[in-house]
């Protein structure tokens, strides 16, 4: 009975996780991989969980890295430098703790365009990198959700797994 409670909060918490990956600030894959252990310390690891464990790992590790790369490529594309995007994530960083998700959105935004107009003087210029970043950051959600579903299934298969051995 136990382990049926156990492995519904890793589910809950996968779901949460999932929704995560497309808000802003809340957790994510980190969250479906730490679950997905919790599922394994706590109930079991059954025949092939350290095998799908390793592959919801993988996953995730791969979201990860592809938010990064996806998010900055998006803003690069539209033509903000470096520092830009590391002062816009500076400001995204600390308006996030004190605004929440959405201001640590607006800050990140708001301090690329603050940056690159500073940098160019030119509005449209600072815009067409705003417009480069909000496109990247939207795709890194949908990556990030794309492969937290995957992790999510490989997440299901585990379980069924463990019930029926």
């Amino acid at each position: 009975m136990l382990e049926v409670l156990w492995s519904i909060l890793a589910g809950l918490l996968i779901l949460v996780g999932l929704v995560g990956a497309l808000l802003p600030g809340v957790p994510d894959l980190l969250l479906i991989a730490a679950s997905a252990l919790g599922y394994g310390l706590l109930v079991g690891w059954g025949t092939w969980g350290p095998w799908l464990f390793a592959g919801i790992l993988l996953l995730c590790g791969v979201g990860l890295v592809a938010e990064l790369f996806t998010s900055t490529a998006g803003a690069r594309i539209g033509g903000a430098s470096g520092w830009s995007v590391a002062g816009g994530v500076a400001a995204g960083v600390l308006l996030l703790f004190a605004a929440g998700p959405l201001g640590g959105l607006i800050a990140l935004l708001a301090g690329i365009f603050l940056l690159e107009w500073r940098r160019h003087r030119d509005s449209k210029r600072a815009g067409k990198a705003l417009l480069g970043t909000a496109v990247g950051y939207s795709a890194s959600f949908f990556v990030k959700f794309a492969l937290g579903f995957a992790a999510a299934g490989l997440w299901v298969v585990w379980v069924i797994t463990n019930a029926a051995g």
